[in-house]
């Protein structure tokens, strides 16, 4: 899954960069919506040039793409919905779970029931002779702290994977129950000793290593909150913005802890609020916060260099100086689940798609899709003047005309979509 990477990444840098102001902008202060309300059209949902463009490089791309959304300023500015696809319907975002799993934790350590330099035998006792004495690599799990775990520098690795032991799973079908997945539904742990005996300690500590599946994190919330992920979600984030428990799904082991890693099945509305939570800081409303914006800042800031990106806790990010725009922050899940947010357009974009591409396939119809979309004459909001701006295919004709000014929008706009190329292989 990694091998396409480098292509993209070189795709990337290629890029001739030409000053912008978004570049060197202030960010731009985010539109705060009401997230426990409905979403909102803007006036220009799906006949903006911006929508138009990218409804029209989805329909001349591969058909596994099943849903796109883009949020501007707070409203619907674009939607798409594949004719089978049922908008409603839950579909698994796969490791931009972990992206939820630190949000948690924030909200354990604005309140003071955890902190970053906390260690795994702080949060359970050292001295616990039911826990401890199970774990074949105890004296080091006691020593991995919260920070390491948020930042995939923890030296623990994902264990060998054995394409037998999951022979069963329908990888194309990510909608089917985790229980009919063989034993997918205890893949990285059946309980919090199974747990903190699954990853090996093979990896180098302070450096970045991606943790593909761990339960870790949610038996740390269960620990200090009283509650398991999804307890801690129903009761004191989906509310505030506007997600029904009883509408979402997450996978469990056989002790009943959500995965942490991955498992969480949203739709794109519900995707998008998250990413607008983000956008707008930690506030649900103009007076309800669910997170600290010191925490959104430093989770959403580079703590650790990761493959020629950035990644901070539990988020990824890429600066996007080389494509003469912000950086983008993103949640990102196996094959293309994507929840991306830029401050200086103020913008949102989620992304859903079938898995079971080849990753060169996979790759070059984001790449493509992306440079389609956001074509450097168009924007998702409507011509004031009446006038009628230029395609897609006529803006990219005519980008060499003004280099500073077409070349740079393009890059202002491709983010969303171009990460997910990027990120879907890691």
């Amino acid at each position: 899954m990694h091998t396409y990477l480098p292509l993209v990444a070189t795709a990337l840098l290629g890029l001739r960069v030409s000053p912008t102001a978004a570049a060197t902008a202030s960010l731009a202060t985010a539109s705060i919506v009401d997230l426990s309300a409905e979403l909102q059209y803007s006036d220009h949902h799906n006949v903006s040039p911006g929508a138009e463009a990218l409804l029209d490089a989805i329909d001349s791309s591969s058909d596994n793409i099943r849903t796109v959304l883009v949020l501007e300023h707070g409203k619907i500015a674009m939607s798409y919905v594949r004719d089978d696809i049922d908008a409603s319907g839950l579909y698994s975002i796969y490791s931009a779970t972990k992206s939820w799993m630190s949000l948690m934790v924030g909200m354990l350590i604005d309140e003071g029931s955890l902190s970053l330099d906390e260690t795994l035998g702080d949060v359970f006792d050292s001295n616990d002779s039911s826990i401890w004495p199970n774990v074949a690599e105890a004296e080091y799990m006691q020593s991995v702290t919260i920070e390491e775990l948020l930042t995939m520098t923890s030296g623990l690795t994902d264990p060998p994977f054995s394409s037998e032991s999951y022979s069963d799973i329908d990888w194309q079908d990510p909608t089917s129950s985790v229980e009919d997945l063989g034993g997918m539904h205890n893949y990285g742990g059946a309980n919090l000793i199974d747990s903190l005996n699954y990853l090996d300690v093979a990896g180098t500590r302070g450096e970045f290593g991606y943790v593909l599946t761990s339960q870790i994190v949610g038996y740390v919330v269960l620990e200090k909150s009283g509650q398991t992920p999804k307890e801690f979600a129903s009761e004191r984030i989906f509310p505030l913005i506007g997600i029904a428990p009883d509408e979402i799904e997450w996978d469990e082991n056989d002790d009943g802890m959500q995965h942490s890693f991955t498992g969480l099945r949203l739709n794109a509305d519900q995707m998008a609020r998250f990413g607008q939570l983000f956008l707008q800081r930690g506030l649900a409303s103009s007076d309800s916060r669910v997170i600290s914006e010191e925490y959104v800042e430093q989770s959403l800031s580079t703590q650790v260099d990761a493959s020629n990106m950035s990644y901070g806790y539990l988020f990824w990010k890429i600066d996007g100086a080389m494509m003469g725009m912000g950086s983008m922050d993103c949640a990102i899940g196996l094959g293309g689940q994507t929840i991306c947010i830029n401050d200086e357009v103020d913008r949102v974009s989620v992304l859903q798609m079938d898995i079971g591409l080849s990753e060169s396939e996979y790759g070059m119809t984001m790449f493509r899709l992306a440079l389609s979309a956001f074509s450097p004459a168009t924007s998702f909001e409507g011509d004031e003047d009446g006038e009628e701006t230029s395609s897609g295919d006529e803006a990219n004709d005519s980008a060499g005309d003004d280099e500073t000014s077409d070349s740079s929008r393009i890059r202002l706009s491709i983010g969303p979509l171009l990460l997910a190329a990027i990120f879907s292989f890691l």
